[in-house]
C-alpha cells in the first residue's frame, strides 16, 4: 500500500469529463496513476489504476441509498462510502465513512476545488489550485501516513458528486 511521504498530485479539472480517463501526475510531472472512466455508465463508474494498469480502487454511485452517495471498493470490497447530506444549510456537506467506521470530514468549496478533509480535526487530504501553476488543474496534497490511492479516490468521487449536483441543479432550472 502507498503512503504518502509529504506528496502532492496534480489533478486536471476534466475529471469531470464524460469518460473521465485522464492520468493523475505527481509534482515532477511523472504520471502515477490513471482514472479510468466508464462512459455512459448508469452508475458512474471510476477506476483508479496505478502506472501499470492494475486497477487500485473502482469508484461507484451507489444507487441503494436514499442520499446521493459513492462506494469506494478495493477486490469487490467497499473500503469507504462518501456521502452527501440530503438538506444543508452552509453549503455543500460530505462525509466519508471508511471501512473500519473512522469518519473524516469533508470542508471548503468542491465547485473552485478549493477543500480538505480532515480525520479528528487533523487534515489529510488538501486540494488547491494554488498547489499547482497549471492551468485547469488543481493540487491533491495527501497527508504523510494516509493511503494515497485512497485518498485520490476520495477526491474522485466528490468530484464525481459534485458534478452530478451541478447537473442536476441545472436541470432543475431549466
Amino acid at each position: 500500500m502507498l503512503t504518502s511521504d509529504d506528496r502532492t498530485f496534480v489533478l486536471n479539472q476534466r475529471l469531470t469529463s464524460l469518460t473521465g480517463d485522464l492520468w493523475i501526475e505527481d509534482d515532477q510531472g511523472n504520471q502515477i496513476f490513471q482514472v479510468d472512466g466508464k462512459a455512459f455508465s448508469l452508475r458512474r463508474r471510476h477506476q483508479l489504476l496505478d502506472s501499470s494498469g492494475a486497477v487500485l480502487y473502482e469508484i461507484a454511485q451507489s444507487l441503494a441509498h436514499v442520499h446521493r452517495t459513492f462506494e469506494i471498493k478495493r477486490n469487490d470490497r467497499i473500503v469507504a462510502t462518501v456521502t452527501q447530506a440530503l438538506l444543508t444549510f452552509l453549503g455543500d456537506r460530505f462525509d466519508v465513512t471508511l471501512a473500519d467506521g473512522e469518519a473524516l470530514v469533508v470542508h471548503g468549496d468542491l465547485i473552485d476545488h478549493e477543500f480538505r478533509v480532515t480525520r479528528d480535526a487533523a487534515e489529510v487530504i488538501t486540494a488547491s489550485r494554488s498547489l499547482v501553476n497549471i492551468r485547469d488543474s488543481y493540487g491533491v496534497h495527501v497527508a504523510p501516513g494516509f493511503d494515497v490511492p485512497l485518498a485520490l479516490a476520495i477526491v474522485i468521487a466528490l468530484e464525481q458528486m459534485e458534478r452530478q449536483a451541478r447537473e442536476s441543479s441545472a436541470s432543475m432550472h431549466h
